[in-house]
């Protein structure tokens, strides 16, 4: 039988008093980790039970045997499975019908009282409003990481409430989760030239950007010197990404392997089988291991992809998160996605996001680059966690004193000029093309430099209405330049 934590039993009253007062759908809310499955599993072995019907629908393979194996620890052996090429395992009179919604969508539906849906982010596809539309009686449990979509609307039209049964910090407390320790590359990818479709980067065009041989090359450099010694897995932007990856790897001496989504089951398994023992180190995919893959020893998470979804990156992430041996996970980040989306373990105001009232916002605390060793920190820590680094709070003038020693006054910034200009013209570029206002771009650099941006003319490229005038026509031009720099 399964042995169910604390804050999962508090989840399962929680829900079932939810149930009970009326609400006919309610997506519960916990991290990568938390045991989502485990909850479902014991919500339907009570229900069962009780003589109920229930259905469980999910969209991959992956997250239906790891169903099926909860399923029978918790003592639920009467179940069915609907998904295309196992009719031995089809068994329609079992009282629990584990189900492939691109496999049920085609066929009879099964009675159900009571019907799940996992990674409940994704149930505004047509084919799960499909399959809802037969059970108009039925109650409804959404089961998810992040109850947020990608196109900012929410959950609200799927479910009438959100649930948040626990959060990541909570869970780390508890020893149920790892705190990661977080790496950014020093080089900064030039998204610019890549436009965004459906609340993310348009893939071809973000594959050209991520295939340049210096950032693959970074990503095994940043691997063997931080994090070498750890089981890995690598999220890529595209098949032949990965591929390359795979290759970079491969030339350093290091056992790597790819898979994506046409790699055959049986390769697929054994790919991960010599992850799981440890005879391969790094194993790079594309679009795979987002969902429905679970690996404690995984204790490196490389992401070599930027991505606007905060769904995506999360998920990503979270792979890494699950206690093993007292090793601390890694987070090396070649994407900015920490910048832009925050720590995996920050708070989020969930129910804000699952009612549409947040849009790729970011909620977490701003975070900062360590000068010694790249590791990317909240803004407001004063010791680097990686190498002991301290950071120095500038006064207007003079030196400061830190733990009884003088230590010298260093440039706030800490990036050259010409760093700094790139990267806000990039985030002004991405901020036009999102529609985000000038405020938003003036923030995102603030929280990164420390200062507010004095990059006046790149704010009159890419927003002429929002953008002060140029107070410097008829100034000599080298003067200017000189005094725009300096604000």
């Amino acid at each position: 039988m399964l042995r169910l934590r604390e804050y999962q039993l508090r989840g399962i009253e929680q829900a079932s008093k939810r149930l009970a007062a009326g609400v006919r759908r309610v997506c519960l809310v916990l991290p990568t980790g938390g045991g989502k499955t485990v909850v479902a599993s014991e919500i339907i072995r009570r229900a069962v039970a009780r003589g109920r019907r229930v259905l469980f629908l999910a969209h991959r393979r992956e997250l239906l045997d790891q169903t099926l194996n909860k399923l029978h620890d918790a003592g639920v052996h009467d179940v069915g499975l609907v998904l295309a090429g196992e009719r031995q395992r089809y068994r329609p009179h079992a009282p629990v019908q584990v189900a492939s919604v691109q496999t049920l969508v085609r066929r009879v539906m099964p009675p159900a009282e009571l019907v799940f849906i996992d990674e409940a982010h994704h149930a505004n596809a047509g084919s799960y409003e499909k399959i809802l539309a037969n059970y108009p009686g039925a109650k409804v449990l959404g089961l998810t990481a992040t109850p947020v979509r990608d196109d900012g609307r929410g959950l609200v039209e799927q479910f009438d409430e959100a649930l948040v049964i626990a959060t990541p910090r909570e869970l780390i407390a508890e020893g149920h989760l790892a705190k990661p320790r977080v790496f950014g590359a020093r080089e900064r990818v030039d998204l610019s030239g890549v436009h965004s479709r459906g609340g993310d980067y348009v893939p071809h065009e973000l594959e050209r950007e991520m295939m340049k041989s210096r950032l693959i090359g970074d990503i095994v450099e940043h691997w063997i010197r931080l994090a070498h010694d750890r089981t890995t897995v690598v999220f890529a932007t595209s098949v032949a990404h990965s591929q390359k990856i795979v290759e970079a790897f491969r030339a350093q001496g290091v056992i790597a392997e790819h898979l994506d989504g046409t790699t055959p089951m049986d390769e697929r398994r054994a790919i991960l089988a010599r992850l799981a023992s440890g005879a391969t180190e790094v194993v790079s995919n594309c679009a795979v291991l987002t969902e429905g893959w679970d690996l404690p020893r995984c204790k490196c998470v490389i992401l070599a992809r930027p991505t606007q979804s905060l769904s995506l990156y999360l998920q990503m992430a979270g792979r890494g998160l699950r206690p093993w041996e007292g090793i601390d996970p890694m987070l090396l980040d070649h994407g900015e996605c920490v910048d832009r989306h925050g720590f995996p373990q920050d708070e989020r105001d969930w129910p804000s996001y699952f009612a549409g009232k947040k849009r790729g916002a970011n909620d977490s605390a701003p975070v900062k680059d360590c000068p010694s060793c790249y590791a990317i920190v909240p803004a407001a820590q004063k010791v680097c966690d990686a190498c002991g680094h301290v950071f120095v709070t500038e006064p207007r003038d003079g030196p400061v004193q830190v733990d009884d020693e003088l230590v010298e006054r260093t440039s706030a910034q800490e990036r050259p000029v010409d760093e700094r200009r790139a990267w806000y013209a990039q985030t002004l570029a991405e901020g036009a093309r999102s529609l985000k206002k000038l405020g938003w771009c003036r923030h995102r650099f603030s929280e990164r430099y420390g200062h507010w941006p004095a990059f006046h003319e790149l704010e009159r490229e890419y927003y002429p209405r929002e953008a002060p005038p140029d107070k410097l026509q008829g100034v000599p031009s080298w003067l200017a330049d000189q005094l725009r720099e300096v604000g």
